[in-house]
């Protein structure tokens, strides 16, 4: 009969511990050890050890039905913070946030406005400037800034920390973590978008099976099945921009013809006013979505049509998606969110006219401008603290 090491039977044991403390607000010993099984000895002693390395703190006592009263305990949301980064082709978004992923600092950058083209070499001083920057703001805590998470726009290999291909971005195999890590003196994780945002909106909801809609000036797909983040054999699973829905017409940045990103994101959007006869600037600036949905607002046909052209196209991509993965939920984020009210009736009626059975009746979630980079700081913290679930 094979034995178990104690050592790592104790550290299997601390983690489901301070895992159970991180989603609960406060339990007491006796509490920990109903719900894991452990014995009161156990507990306690994993208790001490978690409350001398700071992650868990006593905040009170609670009632008794006899006897002496339970010592609460929670975890301490202010033992360490983390950094994470949406890098988009037009602006980077920042933030900070405790390990309750809560936002201590939020910052925007917009990227048309610098005169150096962005390359991988400039990038990588962008990111480490706004780490610097974002680090200012980290408050004295006992185990500090843990680490950096960034969600790249493309095809990235997260074991290696390297961005495969940043196609909307000319960006082919770059070294991330590498790059930054030669400045920083912190730990850096690397993923595509939205993986990242689909790991945030699990930490969100705890929903096992869900998709994560990404558009932009491109678009991309993250995917959790079965509580896992599923990157595929590659990596590069969820790249579901790149599947065709129309047969050769435009042509993609990935070089193939009639991608879904053509038709459903801030270049199709483009391509779709450009059809009604409005003028475009190029390259799109940064405001472009929130200056479509103004005209719209103000009455403007043409602008209109353009979402509607935009919103078909979106649909029948995700019918696709929703009968290939049949999730639980699906969510819109990137700056197409920021038109949801434009878009997505239209997509739903397509969803509901041509979707299979159940899948019929998805509706499509808008989420904040900063979902990605909360799930880049996420992974950074599942990372950083081992209390988070593993199979990401």
């Amino acid at each position: 009969m094979p034995t178990v090491d104690a050592s790592v039977m104790r550290s299997a044991n601390k983690r489901t511990v301070l895992s159970l403390l991180y989603q609960k607000q406060t339990l007491s010993r006796a509490e920990i050890s109903r719900v894991t099984g452990l014995n009161r000895a156990t507990v306690s002693s994993l208790v001490d050890e978690l409350i001398a390395e700071e992650f868990v703190e006593e905040t009170g006592v609670g009632t008794s039905s006899g006897g002496r009263k339970p010592i609460l305990l929670q975890f301490k949301v202010d033992t360490g913070f983390v950094i994470g980064i949406d890098v988009q082709i037009t602006h980077l978004t920042t933030v900070l946030i405790n390990a309750a992923r809560q936002i201590l600092y939020e910052r925007r950058r917009n990227l048309l406005s610098e005169e150096q083209p962005v390359d991988a070499e400039a990038l990588t001083q962008m990111l480490v400037e706004e780490i610097y920057l974002a680090k200012r703001a980290c408050p004295p805590s006992p185990h500090g800034l843990m680490g950096v998470g960034i969600g790249l726009p493309g095809m990235v290999n997260h074991e290696q920390g390297r961005a495969l291909y940043l196609p909307n971005m000319g960006i082919v195999n770059w070294l991330v973590r590498d790059a930054l890590q030669h400045h920083l003196a912190l730990p850096v994780f690397v993923d595509n978008d939205a993986n990242c945002g689909a790991w945030a909106q699990y930490l969100a909801t705890r929903l096992p099976n869900l998709v994560f809609i990404n558009a932009g000036i491109g678009l991309g797909v993250g995917l959790i099945m079965h509580g896992q983040l599923y990157r595929g054999t590659h990596g590069i699973a969820g790249e579901a921009g790149h599947h065709t829905i129309r047969a050769a017409e435009d042509r993609c940045s990935c070089g193939n013809l009639g991608c879904w990103e053509q038709y459903s994101s801030e270049n199709g959007l483009a391509r779709a006013l450009a059809r009604q006869g409005v003028a475009v600037p190029w390259p799109l600036p940064a405001d472009f979505v929130s200056q479509t949905v103004a005209a719209a607002e103000t009455g403007s046909a043409a602008h209109r049509r353009a979402f509607q052209e935009l919103a078909e196209a979106l649909g029948v991509g995700l019918v696709n998606i929703l009968n290939i993965f049949n999730p639980t939920a699906t969510y819109l984020g990137g700056t197409l969110a920021e038109a949801h009210e434009w878009i997505l009736p239209e997509a739903h009626a397509v969803i509901a006219e041509r979707a299979l059975m159940a899948n019929r009746q998805m509706t499509v979630t808008p989420v904040p401008n900063n979902t990605v980079a909360l799930g880049a700081a996420g992974l950074a913290l599942a990372q950083s603290i081992d209390l988070l679930p593993a199979q990401i």
